[in-house]
């Protein structure tokens, strides 16, 4: 009786476990190896799945010119973000629940590691489309688009050699003039 019941629950679990289905990453993946940053242990995702609702902040001139984690220079005016454990890069949708305004932005870099609550640090441009330009935290939903990053991941992987777009284009660029079609406007000061 006891070898049925455990062969039952077995059964039901493999059965349960075949019904949660991740998008794995795909050609590129940047900086998915646990690292450790203010003392806590990160580790990054290996499939793009990703829903949670929290706090919004934004970085700009500070960080302008320098090295992304992806290798990249960081743009202020790109529609890109940081997050700590996506896989990079990771296209994600941004929605303000203030004001109802939804944006797509490019997650090439990490980050935020300051203040509680905070779960995306979105690039200046980014911040300003969605209407956020204080830099006091906004609350946002965050979800991720699996078959948009893992597009974007194999289109990297493909044509860009060293992860670099021979007409040097940024991957936020790429995603938007090669993937979605489409040309996001820069935020001008």
């Amino acid at each position: 009786m006891l070898v049925k019941y455990i062969s039952l629950v077995l059964f039901i679990s493999i059965l349960l476990s075949g019904c949660s289905h991740k998008t794995h990453t795909g050609g590129t993946n940047v900086s998915s190896k646990p690292y450790y940053c203010r003392g806590k242990w990160y580790y990054p995702q290996n499939y793009y799945e990703y829903d949670e609702t929290g706090l919004a902040s934004w970085y700009g001139a500070e960080c302008h010119g320098n090295k992304k984690a992806t290798g990249e220079v960081f743009n202020k005016n790109d529609m890109t973000a940081a997050h700590r454990t996506l896989p990079l890069p990771t296209v994600v949708n941004v929605t303000s629940l203030k004001t109802g305004k939804s944006i797509r932005v490019v997650v090439d870099d990490r980050g935020p590691y300051v203040y509680k609550g905070r779960i995306i640090d979105l690039s200046y441009g980014a911040a300003k489309k969605l209407g956020i330009s204080k830099l006091k935290p906004h609350k946002v939903r965050v979800q991720s688009l699996p078959k948009d990053s893992l597009k974007l991941s194999n289109y990297i992987k493909k044509h860009c050699k060293r992860r670099k777009d021979p007409h040097g284009r940024s991957w936020s660029e790429l995603y938007f003039q090669e993937i979605a079609k489409t040309q996001p406007r820069k935020f001008k000061k």
